[in-house]
C-alpha cells in the first residue's frame, strides 16, 4: 500500500516536468530556418513573443513595431524604457492616430525624436500598416545616421537592383545607404521590391546586421577568418589562440590570424620570410650532446616552400624535405591550400624532369632546367609536386611514385669517368653566354676552360668526384662569369656571406687554389662522419646530405645534381648508373655498421647515424646459410673498403 501511495504522486509529479521540458524545449522557433538570428534578438530584449507562447517568424510587420525594434535595437530610447509607460517625448508625440496611452507611443516617440519617422503629410503615422521594405531601409538609414554611421557621396555605389527606379526619391538615398553597408540586400533574384512588406525574421536579420555596423566588437587577440572566396574575412574573434584554433579547427576554409596575420591553417604551406632556421624541438634551440644532434641543423633562404604540420602560438612545426622541425613563427607566412595557386611544380620534358620554382619576391617562376631523367609515371603535359624532390603527387595531393635522382644520391667519393679533356671540352662547347653581356661583360670565351686537369688530379689525390667538382663550380660562379669568380679567382663563393658577399668572399691566386682549399673543406667537413657538417656524402636536400649545411638555397643539391646529369648527357652517358647506388635501412633502426670485413667477428669501422644515407655497393658477399655482405666504398677515406649486412641497406629507387 505505501509503495502505491508514494508513486501515484510521483508520477504526477514527473509528467508535469516532462511536459515543463517539452514547452521549455520547443516552440514554433525550434528548427526554423532562423532560429539563431531570432532567439539572439529575443534575448536581447529587442523581439518578444506572444501570449500563447509563440513567435510567428512568418508574421508582417506593421510600422509601430517596427518603430520598436528600431528604437531598441540601435539603443536610441530616450531615457529607460518601461512598456505601456510615457517618455519625455511621448509628450511632443503629435500624431493624430497615435494614442499616448498605446504600447508603442513611447517608442513612436523615441523613433521621432532620434530622427527616425516624422509621419504623413496629413499627421498621420499609420502604427498598424504593414511596413514596406522602402519604408524600413529609410528607418534603418536615418538610425544609422543618428549613431554617427555615414557614408561620403563617393563611396556609395548605384543601386543594381532591377526595380530600382521603382523605389520613391524621397527614399532613393536611404535605400542607397543600407545597400552599401549590407545591412539590407535584395530578395536574392537581383529585386529590392520597395512596396513589399516584411515579415519578424527578415526585420531579425535587418537588426543583426545594423547592430553589427553601430556596435562593433570590441577587438580581441585572435581572429577566425574565412578563406572560401581566397581572401581572409573575419567571422569570429577569440581572447586566447586555442580558442581560435579549436573554432578554425572544426569548420572548413578557416584559419585563425593576429593583427591580420594567419598564424594557423589546417593545410597548406608555411613560407619564410627571411633567413630562418629549422630547429629540433619546441626549444627553437640547438641542443649539445651528441655529434649527431649538432650536425643536424638546417638553415633556409627567405621564400622556401615548406609543408605546414601545425602551429601554437609559440613556434611552427613544418615538414622540410621530408623532416619535422619546429620554426619561429614571425620567420614565416602560413598560406592555406584556399589562397594557394603558386607552389613550385615539376615537369616532363621529353625524356627529362624540369623544375619549375616559385620566386615569391619576384612573383614568378624560374627554372635551373633538366635536373634529372623523369619518371616513368609522369605525363607530358601534367604537372607535380613534390615537397624533397623523391617523393611526387598530382595536384590533388594523390602519391604519383618515389622516384629519386641518381646524381643527387651519388656517393661524391666515387670517380668521374670523363677525362680532363672531356670535361674542358664541356666546359668550352656548352659554355651558354657566348657573345651575351653578363656582369657588365660580353663574353667571347669560357673562362673555366682548363680547370680540368686540376679537377682530376684533385679527384685522384682526394677522393673527391670531379664531375661534381665542375658542376659545383659552375653553379657558383655562373660559369666563371661572377665577379668573385674573376677578380677573386673564388669558383665556389667560398666566405661570400650575405650580408656583403663580394667583400667577405676570399681572394686565390688562381682557380686551382680556390678548388684546393673548396675540396679541403667538403672533404673535411661535409664528408667525414665525425666531421661538423656531416649529413651524407652526397648533395641531397635539405633533409640529408651535404645541401643541409653547406647552402640556405634548399635546392643547391638538385641545381648542382642538374649540371652533373646535362654534362653527363652532354659527353655520352658514362657516368648515369655507373654507380649501385643502395641507402641505409636497418629495420631495427640506425646506426649502421660498417666492418673491415664481411663479418660481425669484426670492429666497426664507423656507423652511419641514420637512416637514408647514400652507399654505394662495388660487391656482393654470398655467405651459405647466412645473410649476404656487401663490399661498399667507405665512407671515412681512412678506408679502401668497408663491409655491411646486405639487410641493412635497400636499393634507392632511382628514376630511370
Amino acid at each position: 500500500m505505501f509503495r502505491k501511495t508514494l508513486f501515484i504522486p510521483l508520477l504526477i509529479l514527473l509528467t508535469l516536468l516532462m511536459s515543463t521540458f517539452s514547452v521549455l524545449a520547443e516552440d514554433d522557433l525550434t528548427g526554423y530556418k532562423y532560429e539563431s538570428q531570432m532567439r539572439e534578438l529575443i534575448d536581447l530584449g529587442i523581439i518578444a513573443g506572444y501570449p500563447d507562447g509563440t513567435y510567428k517568424p512568418e508574421r508582417t510587420v506593421t510600422r509601430a513595431e517596427f518603430a520598436k525594434f528600431v528604437v531598441a535595437s540601435f539603443e536610441l530610447q530616450s531615457e529607460e524604457q518601461v512598456p505601456n509607460s510615457e517618455t519625455a517625448a511621448t509628450e511632443d508625440l503629435k500624431f493624430t492616430d497615435v494614442d499616448s496611452k498605446k504600447w508603442f507611443a513611447p517608442w513612436i516617440a523615441d523613433a521621432v525624436h532620434a530622427g527616425v519617422v516624422s509621419g504623413y503629410p496629413d499627421g498621420s503615422f499609420k502604427p498598424n500598416a504593414l511596413i514596406t521594405r522602402e519604408q524600413m531601409a529609410a528607418m534603418v538609414a536615418r538610425a544609422l545616421k543618428a549613431k554617427g554611421i555615414v557614408a561620403e557621396g563617393e563611396q556609395v555605389s548605384d543601386l543594381t537592383f532591377k526595380d530600382a527606379t521603382k523605389i520613391h526619391p524621397a527614399y532613393l538615398d536611404d535605400v542607397k545607404l543600407v545597400a552599401h553597408y549590407k545591412v539590407i540586400n535584395g530578395d536574392g533574384r537581383g529585386y529590392f521590391d520597395p512596396q513589399g512588406s516584411s515579415e519578424r525574421w527578415m526585420v531579425a536579420l535587418v537588426m543583426l546586421n545594423g547592430r553589427d555596423i553601430v556596435f562593433t566588437e570590441e577587438p580581441k587577440a585572435y581572429q577566425v577568418a574565412s578563406v572560401k572566396t581566397g581572401t581572409p574575412e573575419i567571422v569570429k574573434q577569440f581572447d586566447t589562440f586555442e580558442e581560435a584554433k579549436n573554432v578554425a579547427a572544426a569548420g572548413t576554409s578557416l584559419v585563425v590570424q593576429r593583427d591580420g596575420i594567419i598564424v594557423w591553417i589546417k593545410e597548406g604551406m608555411a613560407v619564410s620570410n627571411k633567413y630562418t632556421f629549422v630547429f629540433p624541438d619546441t626549444t627553437l634551440a640547438w641542443k649539445g650532446g651528441s655529434l649527431r644532434l649538432r650536425q643536424f641543423r638546417p638553415f633556409i633562404d627567405a621564400h622556401t616552400q615548406m609543408k605546414f604540420v601545425d602551429a601554437t602560438e609559440e613556434h611552427v612545426i613544418v615538414e622540410l624535405a621530408g623532416k619535422m622541425g619546429y620554426v619561429d613563427p614571425t620567420t614565416l607566412n602560413l598560406i592555406p591550400n584556399e589562397m594557394n595557386n603558386t607552389r613550385s611544380y615539376y615537369i616532363r620534358s621529353g625524356d627529362h624532369l624540369v623544375h619549375y620554382i616559385y620566386n615569391y619576391e619576384e612573383n614568378r617562376f624560374e627554372t635551373p632546367g633538366r635536373v634529372g631523367i623523369a619518371p616513368k609515371e609522369f605525363v607530358t603535359g601534367q604537372n607535380y609536386y613534390s615537397w624533397d624532390g623523391l617523393t611526387f603527387t598530382d595536384m590533388s595531393g594523390k602519391f604519383v611514385t618515389e622516384a629519386h635522382q641518381y646524381f643527387n644520391k651519388l656517393t661524391l667519393r666515387t670517380k668521374t669517368s670523363y677525362t680532363a679533356e672531356e670535361l674542358d671540352r664541356y666546359l668550352q662547347e656548352a659554355f651558354p653566354y657566348y657573345n651575351e653581356e653578363k656582369h657588365e661583360k660580353v663574353w667571347t670565351d669560357s673562362p673555366l676552360v682548363g680547370i680540368g686537369k686540376d679537377l682530376k688530379a684533385i679527384e685522384a689525390e682526394r677522393d673527391i668526384n670531379a664531375l661534381y667538382l665542375m658542376a659545383h663550380a659552375i653553379h657558383e660562379s655562373q660559369w666563371g662569369t661572377s665577379p668573385i669568380a674573376q677578380d677573386k679567382n673564388n669558383l665556389f663563393g667560398s666566405g661570400a656571406f650575405d650580408s656583403d658577399a663580394y667583400k667577405n668572399a676570399l681572394t686565390y691566386d688562381s682557380y686551382k687554389e680556390s678548388i684546393e682549399d673548396t675540396v679541403n673543406k667538403v672533404v673535411t667537413n661535409y664528408q667525414l662522419v665525425q666531421g661538423d657538417y656531416y649529413n651524407g656524402s652526397f648533395l641531397g636536400n635539405k633533409a640529408q646530405g651535404m645541401n643541409v649545411r653547406y647552402a640556405s638555397d634548399p635546392f643547391w643539391g638538385e641545381k648542382i645534381a642538374g649540371h652533373m646529369y646535362r654534362a653527363d648527357v652532354f659527353l655520352g652517358k658514362k657516368d648515369i648508373f655507373k654507380e649501385a647506388l643502395y641507402m641505409t635501412a636497418a629495420e631495427t633502426g640506425p646506426p649502421v655498421y660498417f666492418r673491415r670485413d664481411a663479418s660481425t667477428n669484426y670492429a666497426s669501422l664507423y656507423a652511419l647515424p641514420e637512416n637514408g644515407l647514400t652507399v654505394s655497393v662495388k660487391e656482393t658477399i654470398d655467405i651459405p646459410n647466412a645473410i649476404d655482405w656487401f663490399r661498399v666504398v667507405p665512407e671515412e677515406r681512412t678506408y679502401t673498403n668497408a663491409y655491411v649486412r646486405s639487410d641493412l641497406l635497400k636499393l634507392i629507387p632511382l628514376a630511370k
